[in-house]
C-alpha cells in the first residue's frame, strides 16, 4: 500500500536522523540537531532505505548481491543528493574529499561499504519489525498519519529551503562587503578621502549587522550543518560559522 511506504519512508527518516543527532553531540559534545530539515528527520535515510528494499527484493536470498546491490543505489542517491544541493544552494552539506578512493567530495568507498552493510542490516534485521509494526496498523489511521506527516515534512522543507537560500544570500552579500572593502582600503592608501572612509565605515557596519543579526533558524540551521562549506563564499561562511560558535559560548 502507498501510505505504508510513506510511514516506512518517515519512520527510516527518523532513525537516521537518531544516528547522525547521537553522533554528532557526542562528538560536539552539546545537542545537534542534524539534518537539512528542522524537524527530527533526515530524508536521504528514508529515500535510502527505501531504495535499498527495492534494490534487494530480488536477490533477497543471496546477501552478497544485496549487499552490492544496495551500496550501488545507495551511493547514486547520495551522489545526486550532494550534486543538487551543490547546484541550487552553492554549498557542500558533507564532504568526503578527505576520504580514499572519493569522487568530487559526494562519494567515496568507506561511505558505499557503510551503505551496502546499512543495506544488510535493513533487509534482514529491521525492515521484518518495521512492516510487522506498520501492518498492524487499522487502515484509517494509517492513512491519517501519512497525510498528518507528509502535511508537516512539506511544510518543514518549505521552512527548511527558504532558510537555507537566505543563508546564501547573507553569504552572497558578504562576500560582497569584503571585496568591496577590500578595493577600497586600496584606494584609501593610495587617495585618502572622507567620501571613501565614510563607505568604508558604512561597510563595515554592515558586515558587522549581518554576522550578528541572524535569527534562530538561520543559526540552528547552520550549526546542523558546522562541517559544511560553501563552494562559492566559503570565506563568508566560515566567518558566519565562528561567530555563531563564539555566541553560543558566551550564552
Amino acid at each position: 500500500m502507498f501510505y505504508e511506504w510513506i510511514i516506512y519512508f518517515l519512520i527510516y527518516s527518523f532513525l537516521g536522523w537518531c544516528f547522525e543527532t547521537a553522533l554528532d553531540s557526542v562528538e560536539q559534545r552539546q545537542f545537534i540537531n542534524r539534518g537539512f530539515l528542522r524537524g527530527p528527520v533526515i530524508p536521504i535515510y528514508g529515500f535510502g532505505a527505501i531504495i535499498m528494499i527495492f534494490a534487494a527484493k530480488p536477490v533477497l536470498e543471496k546477501p552478497t548481491l544485496v549487499f552490492i546491490f544496495g551500496a550501488i543505489s545507495a551511493t547514486i542517491l547520495e551522489y545526486f543528493t550532494g550534486f543538487i544541493l551543490e547546484v541550487i544552494f552553492k554549498t557542500r552539506y558533507w564532504d568526503y574529499s578527505d576520504c580514499h578512493y572519493q569522487i568530487k567530495g559526494r562519494i567515496c568507498a568507506e561511505a558505499t561499504l557503510m551503505w551496502g552493510f546499512m543495506t544488510l542490516f535493513v533487509n534482514y534485521n529491521v525492515h521484518t519489525h518495521i512492516s510487522n509494526m506498520v501492518h498492524k496498523l487499522n487502515g484509517t489511521i494509517l492513512i491519517i498519519s501519512a497525510f498528518v506527516f507528509t502535511a508537516v515534512f512539506l511544510a518543514d522543507a518549505v521552512i527548511s529551503f527558504k532558510t537555507a537560500a537566505d543563508v546564501n544570500s547573507i553569504l552572497k552579500r558578504l562576500a560582497e562587503i569584503n571585496k568591496l572593502t577590500q578595493k577600497l582600503e586600496l584606494h584609501n592608501e593610495k587617495d585618502s578621502s572622507e567620501s571613501i572612509k565614510s563607505r568604508l565605515k558604512k561597510l563595515s557596519a554592515e558586515h558587522k549587522s549581518s554576522l550578528t543579526k541572524i535569527g534562530l533558524l538561520k543559526k540552528d540551521f547552520i550549526r546542523s550543518h558546522h562541517n559544511a562549506h560553501s563552494t562559492r563564499f566559503n570565506s563568508p561562511f566560515s566567518e558566519l560559522k565562528e561567530k555563531i560558535k563564539q555566541h553560543s559560548k558566551k550564552t
